[in-house]
């Protein structure tokens, strides 16, 4: 269950919020709640991928630090990544989830920050580089802050942010913005996107968890299912479950119902960007994709139209997968 606590706390911090973030704050060990902090907006993921810094447009942004109740010392914590809705209620419900084992969570706000309230009808209104990006620069900013123990920081991401959550595990993606040796010590994609694959066998090969739900008829299980041997054959430990009877957001807090204007990809099979040739290929057929194609390539085949919407039993079953992954990652198992 929500701890009202942990409920009021984050909608108090969704209705302060504002579309023009303050300059970067400094890290102190008291500080939680809205952290500004600076993060940049590549035009593209190509432009990400090859440090082409002219094209990477610096952007404040914000994120909600959240301190497991009691933690007196150094303590693991949880990047958080939204989707194409937006930060929605049910973020607190993973909130209290890691609070509850003692993990801090950060919940990063990738749109807000840059004028956008969602992009289920348009993806193209934020390029999927700033999700990434903010991830990494959250990785950072965490590092530094004096009670949070920077070796054992991980990424969770919801759809959108699930893609992000499989992506922070490429190490030229990672490499290209954190100039260290810092990574993400776990990362749990939940019905992500995995029907556009930005790939490299060069792979951190930290542990991930990877949740689909067996009736997503929006991004679908097949293609992260297939997503997660790619990365098992590059080497990461890696878990898929998959969820009977459960939509795309089934940790939603509204029930399941029909979104008429979703954008879903799954239709056109999966497309791989190989990053190190930055070559495009469509693996249904194994054609090659002239970038300069990509539009006439989606429109062809992009449908609209998607049920999402909670599964209890999904999402306590979830909650349940996730604590124990996070568990065994960060304390051991105890």
């Amino acid at each position: 269950m929500i701890s009202r606590r942990v409920l009021g706390r984050f909608l108090l911090f969704l209705a302060t919020a504002s579309p023009l973030p303050g300059a970067a704050q400094v890290l102190r060990s008291e500080t939680q709640g809205r952290i500004d902090f600076t993060s940049f907006t590549p035009k593209t993921m190509f432009d990400l991928a090859r440090e082409r810094r002219g094209n990477w447009n610096e952007q404040p942004i914000w994120g909600h630090l959240t301190f497991p109740k009691g933690a007196s010392e150094k303590v693991p914590a949880v990047v958080l990544m939204h989707g194409s809705g937006g930060i929605e209620r049910g973020m607190a419900q993973w909130v209290d989830a890691f609070s509850e084992i003692g993990v801090a969570a950060f919940v990063v706000d990738v749109f807000e920050p840059r004028g956008v309230k969602r992009t289920a009808e348009n993806q193209a209104l934020v390029p999927y580089s700033a999700d990434l990006m903010d991830a990494f620069q959250s990785l950072q900013l965490l590092a530094s802050h004096p009670r949070i123990d920077p070796a054992r920081i991980g990424i969770m991401g919801f759809s959108r942010g699930g893609s992000v959550a499989f992506q922070s595990a490429i190490e030229p993606l990672r490499n290209a913005v954190v100039k260290s040796g810092l990574r993400f010590a776990l990362h749990i994609p939940v019905y992500a996107g995995c029907n556009q694959v930005y790939w490299s066998p060069r792979i951190t090969k930290a542990p991930m968890l990877n949740l689909v739900g067996a009736e997503d008829d929006y991004t679908t299980a097949e293609p992260c299912e297939r997503l997660a041997k790619r990365y098992a054959d590059a080497g990461a430990p890696i878990r898929t479950i998959k969820y009977p009877g459960a939509n795309h957001s089934w940790d939603g807090m509204y029930d399941v119902f029909f979104l008429p204007n979703a954008t879903s990809g799954a239709p056109c099979g999966v497309l791989r960007w190989d990053i190190e040739l930055w070559t495009i290929t469509a693996e249904r057929t194994g054609e090659a994709v002239d970038p300069a194609r990509l539009a006439e390539f989606f429109n062809a085949c992009v449908k609209r139209g998607a049920h999402v919407g909670r599964n209890e039993s999904a999402f306590r079953q979830s909650r349940k997968d996730v604590q124990a992954f996070a568990r065994e990652i960060f304390f051991g198992g105890k």
